[in-house]
């Protein structure tokens, strides 16, 4: 009678722990905020000034009144360049402040 083993890989185990404590989310968040110039290139972060999260929403925070019109045309190309960052889509809207 062979016992049926209940053990897991360790790295299983902490994606399964991030999962069920949404600190994947988390750290994504953070990843972004980090590497923001790396994800808008240089112009974008340098006049952002905050940048935030509420559940699948992005909240920017710019200081140039025409780099938020212009970026009003470019929502979805902001969404897809965090999205791709991260590998998943962590986000649907981008708000600009």
């Amino acid at each position: 009678m062979s016992k049926k083993s209940n053990l897991i890989k360790l790295g299983d185990a902490i994606n399964q722990l991030f999962k069920a404590e949404k600190l994947d989310v988390k750290i994504s968040q953070f990843s972004v905020k980090n590497s923001w110039k790396e994800i808008v290139g240089e112009l974008i972060s340098k006049n952002t000034s905050e940048i935030s999260f509420n559940n699948k929403t992005v909240y920017i925070a710019l200081n140039s009144a025409a780099l938020k019109h212009e970026l009003s045309f470019r929502k979805q190309e902001i969404i897809g360049s965090i999205n791709k960052f991260c590998g998943y889509k962590l986000v649907d809207t981008l708000v600009i402040k």
